[in-house]
C-alpha cells in the first residue's frame, strides 16, 4: 500500500426550502460537533460547539437530553466517558430541506469497530447554526404484517 491519502465527497440531497450553500454549512457544523468529542475537556468542547450551535441548542437521545451549549458540552463529556475510545462518525450523506437535515451515524473505535449507531436529525437557523439535535439509536423497527385467509 502506498503512502497516499484518502478523501471522500459527502453526498447531499437538497430539497425545498434549502440551498446547496446552507447544506454545506450544515455538513461542516455537524463535523464540528463530532470534532468536539475529541476535545480534552468540557470547556474546550463548549468553545468548539459555540462556533456552530445556537446558544440555546437542544440535544436529545433515548437516554439523555440537554439545553444550551455548556450543557451539551458536559453531556458529551459524560457520554465520551461511557464510550472510551469511541468517536462519532457520520456514515451517510445528508438529506436537507427547509430547516432540517438527517443522516446516519456510528460510534467507532480506531479499528473501525462500531459500538452504537443510529439516525440523527438536526434543525438549524437561517444562518446555519444548529438549533436542535435529536439522535435515535439503531434503525426504526420494521413493520410486521400478518395475513389471514
Amino acid at each position: 500500500m502506498s503512502g497516499g491519502s484518502v478523501s471522500h465527497q459527502i453526498p447531499i440531497n437538497v430539497g425545498q426550502g434549502a440551498t446547496s450553500e446552507i447544506a454545506q454549512v450544515i455538513a461542516a457544523a455537524i463535523g464540528r460537533v463530532h470534532d468536539a468529542w475529541r476535545s480534552a475537556d468540557a470547556d474546550e468542547r463548549a468553545g468548539r460547539l459555540s462556533e456552530v450551535c445556537a446558544e440555546d441548542v437542544t440535544y436529545a437521545n433515548p437516554l439523555a437530553a440537554s439545553t444550551g451549549v455548556r450543557a451539551l458540552a458536559e453531556l458529551i463529556t459524560r457520554l465520551a466517558g461511557e464510550y472510551p475510545g469511541y468517536l462519532p462518525f457520520r456514515t451517510s450523506g445528508l438529506d436537507v430541506h427547509h430547516d432540517t437535515a438527517c443522516y446516519s451515524w456510528a460510534m467507532r473505535d480506531r479499528r473501525g469497530q462500531t459500538a452504537l449507531a443510529g439516525i440523527e436529525f438536526v434543525r438549524f437557523t437561517p444562518v446555519g447554526q444548529l438549533a436542535a439535535i435529536v439522535s435515535f439509536f439503531g434503525q426504526p423497527p420494521n413493520l410486521t404484517y400478518t395475513y389471514r385467509t
